[in-house]
């Protein structure tokens, strides 16, 4: 069955790394910029737009979302990210788990539809990981953390113990989250922080 990456900018550029490292190659990028086809990234040529995408049959293609995200203090910036994978998921789009050869995931983690898990992550035992959730570069997820759909876990990222992460948490690069702490749903980790206590739906974490 042939995989399609959507969007074409840095993050695809990961992806497709990824699949290239399990033996994977991408039949195609997809991007809405029209001005963009016909060019490639990481030798996979961008050859249409979402739209093209939309005229395929669901049962004969599998999709992997390439679009990142750029948060801020207010935002998770992960509203973009989520709508791309919702867009075609509920028209019957498959998208598979995806998982860098590097990666190392014990046996009994769950990773929910779209998960994508980078170069050198680790997912310790008994981990649950939810739909169109990022775990990137390096970044630890340890033994009984919850990750909700949608998250991000950015390069680095350091989850503790029986963390619970909330749908369209960032979490940024280099944070770590401290045994048994509670992420709301929305919330924004800023890159370094380390949270010792729960932090509330759309709040935030971090140096003010």
């Amino acid at each position: 069955m042939s995989l399609i990456v959507l969007c074409a900018g840095g993050h695809a550029r990961v992806v497709v790394e990824a699949l290239l490292s399990r033996g994977i190659r991408p039949a195609a990028v997809a991007d809405r910029d029209a001005a963009r086809i016909g060019a490639a990234i990481g030798g996979v040529k961008i050859t249409g737009s979402d739209d093209d995408v939309l005229k395929m049959p669901a049962d004969g293609v599998e999709l992997a979302n390439g679009l990142g995200n750029r948060a801020s203090r207010g935002d998770s910036g992960l509203a973009g990210r989520r709508a791309l994978f919702d867009r075609f998921a509920e028209k019957g789009y498959r998208f598979p788990v995806i998982a860098h050869s590097s990666a190392v995931i014990a046996s009994d983690v769950q990773l929910g539809a779209g998960a994508q898990v980078m170069a050198g992550a680790v997912i310790q035992p008994a981990a649950r990981i939810g739909r169109n959730v990022l775990v990137n570069t390096r970044a630890v997820v340890e033994h009984d953390c919850i990750v909700g759909d949608h998250a991000h876990i950015a390069p680095g990222a350091v989850l503790c113990g029986g963390v619970s992460i909330g749908e369209s948490v960032h979490v940024g690069a280099c944070a770590v989250v401290l045994v048994g702490v509670k992420v709301g749903a929305g919330a924004v980790v800023a890159a370094g922080a380390v949270v010792t206590k729960d932090v509330a739906a759309g709040g935030f974490a971090g140096n003010e």
